[in-house]
């Protein structure tokens, strides 16, 4: 899969998020921009406390990638670059507030018409390995 700037086009819309015993939420994903940018909107509930965020993903034709900004109401920024992970697409940054040779990414998994996984994962050796420490079931609304 080639980097082209339509990777997320199947990210648009309003999903329905489930994951683990408990928990769930929305997750509306909007062009904005002169369909430039892919704004999302998250809220979830059922794990420790209730999260709400947003990101501005933008394609870059120029670098042939996309860079994502999230931002969210415990106070996190964290800052992304997307490419392909395993056949996947992912966004990925490097985490050095968690430690040095950290990393996290994010990849959708498993995309379908109706349905996707999304996984949060992270590394501690500078990307050899790699936990998975959130997963997501999503469904459209």
């Amino acid at each position: 899969m080639a980097v082209d700037g339509t990777e997320l086009d199947f990210w648009i819309g309003s999903w329905a998020a489930h994951w683990g015993d408990a928990g769930h939420g929305t997750n509306r994903i909007s062009r904005i921009l002169a369909d430039r940018v892919v704004f999302e909107e998250f809220e979830g509930a059922g794990w420790q406390d209730r999260l709400v965020g947003r990101s501005y993903s933008v394609y870059d034709p120029g670098r042939r990638l996309w860079r994502q900004t999230w931002v969210d109401d415990h106070g996190s920024y964290l800052d992304f670059v997307g490419g392909q992970v395993d056949g996947c697409f992912s966004f990925h940054r490097r985490a050095p507030e968690s430690g040095p040779g950290a990393e996290q990414r994010m990849v959708f998994r498993d995309i379908a018409a109706d349905t996707f996984r999304w996984t949060w994962e992270a590394s501690d050796d500078g990307g050899a390995t790699w936990t998975v420490n959130w997963e997501i079931a999503y469904r459209r609304a």
